[in-house]
């Protein structure tokens, strides 16, 4: 391969999650190029080897920035020892290329960079390295399970490198592939197979030459004999498409990402957690992770294997067959109002899709902060009708199909009436915003059924010929079995 090639290939990977830096030669303290640095350090001699040979010495004194892992030289000869060759010699160039090449990120990734889980930024030929920072993200960051990072953050005018003591692999199969080349798993390739999904798990890219991204719940034939399945061919197609679909999500990421700590906030009924709702291809279904608990998946199913990292995504290896039902827990959401982005406002003068302001003092649609609200820091929305039916549309995302108790957080005082819709469909009665002692207080709006799983429209409706200005923090939906 060129050099010129291969440059093109590593800059490829640079992504909008990474943005280039300036730079300058004539700053002291950036005058170093990487490659001329690494071949004074005698502890990565191997690695300097290596891209000799690999024919990317050369692009790693180009301007860049580039991000480069760097296994030292014990991290060489144990890899060397495990696939079976005396010395890097005896790679084929492509062999080399291609191993050195995933070593390299097309982006500066520093150390406060690092994500848990598959990084941002690709290597040169669209692959991703996975860390685990859950120990912190200087000397105990792993990557791909394997290699320990124990040096981070070397900067040079054209990079970062990051030293470490393995050799990472590129992952070589898709996730359909993967699951042919391994028999345990025949009767949910047959089952994908027919759904008519076993082609976009072989995908490498899409029609628009994008890599896909994917995440498969995969049963081996012992867990699905385990739950009476020898075979899908009896099952009626509607039904196991769904199923098929509900085992693959969009995208690709770790399970230490599925969920973090909400925060309990007791004044607006919010309960501590470490759950999340998961969304899959199967539009009304989802999948309940708990990262607390001992079953997280669905507060019925553990891993057998998780986070194996494959070409166009990452497989989870599931100890119980996964079947969606009404009995899958939902999420509560926290709606927090002015960290929302998608109103419609229905009062004469104002855009129907004008975003709110921030100020203090002014405007009848608008964002503004309280001392004395007891969240710290929190901003509230402002909004006032001038008649009756004058309306405010919200939406609350993700919310998934089944029944909710909806409450929400406002600020009393002579507010007026509004009465909550979804559609044509009330929810609860009409309240006023005015009522109570307490300066911000929970209201319960009502409860609501949905039929299907997405973004929902929640409208407040004026009943009064002139509304006070309505003040609002935050909406909880909280399920309700």
């Amino acid at each position: 391969m060129k050099l010129t090639t291969i440059l093109l290939v590593v800059l490829a990977g640079i992504t909008a999650g990474c943005q280039r830096e300036d730079f300058s030669y004539q700053e002291k303290d950036r005058m170093f190029q990487m490659m001329d640095m690494l071949r004074a350090d005698t502890s990565l001699s191997l690695t300097v080897e290596a891209l000799d040979k690999a024919q990317l010495s050369g692009t790693l004194n180009t301007y860049g920035p580039f991000t480069f892992f760097a296994p030292d030289n014990q991290a060489f000869r144990n890899y060397l020892r495990n696939v079976g060759k005396a010395a890097i010699a005896d790679f084929t160039s492509e062999e080399i290329t291609t191993l050195m090449i995933y070593h390299i990120l097309g982006a500066r990734v520093r150390s406060a960079d690092f994500v848990p889980g598959p990084q941002t930024v690709s290597t040169g030929r669209g692959d991703y390295i996975a860390l685990d920072i859950s120990k912190g993200t200087k000397t105990e960051a792993l990557a791909n399970g394997k290699a320990r990072l124990y040096e981070t953050d070397i900067e040079y005018s054209n990079g970062v490198v990051h030293k470490m003591d393995a050799v990472l692999d590129p992952p070589v199969l898709t996730i359909g592939a993967f699951l042919q080349q391994n028999p345990q798993y025949s009767i949910l390739v047959a089952g994908l197979q027919r759904a008519g999904l076993m082609d976009t798990l072989m995908a490498l890219n899409n029609a628009q030459g994008e890599r896909i991204r994917l995440t498969l719940f995969a049963e081996t034939n012992e867990v699905l004999n385990a739950a009476g399945i020898t075979s899908f061919d009896a099952m009626p197609l509607g039904e196991l498409t769904e199923l098929m679909r509900y085992h693959i999500m969009p995208g690709s990421s770790f399970t230490s990402q599925y969920a973090g700590l909400t925060a309990a906030v007791p004044a607006i009924g919010v309960a501590e957690r470490w759950d999340n709702t998961l969304t899959t291809l199967s539009p009304n279904s989802h999948i309940y992770y708990d990262m607390a608990s001992q079953k997280p998946v669905n507060g019925t199913i553990d891993f057998r294997g998780s986070d194996i990292l494959m070409k166009n995504g990452v497989l989870h290896n599931v100890d119980k067959h996964m079947v969606f039902s009404s009995a899958v827990p939902r999420t509560q959401i926290t709606h927090v109002f002015s960290e929302t982005l998608n109103y419609a406002y229905g009062v004469n003068g104002i855009s129907p899709t004008a975003q709110p302001i921030i100020s203090t003092a002014a405007g009848r649609f608008r964002y503004f902060a309280e001392a004395s609200h007891s969240r710290a820091g929190a901003m509230v929305l402002f909004f006032e009708a001038d008649s009756k039916d004058d309306s405010l549309v919200s939406i609350v995302r993700n919310v998934r199909k089944g029944k909710y108790k909806i409450a929400i957080n406002y600020k009393n005082g002579n507010r007026g009436d509004l009465q909550l819709m979804y559609g044509q469909d009330k929810i609860g009665p009409v309240k006023n915003y005015g009522a109570g002692t307490t300066f911000y207080q929970n209201m319960e709006l009502g409860t609501y059924e949905f039929a299907t799983s997405g973004d929902k429209r929640f409208k407040w409706v004026s009943q009064a010929s002139k509304l006070a200005a309505v003040v609002m923090d935050v909406m909880v939906l909280t399920p309700v079995d």
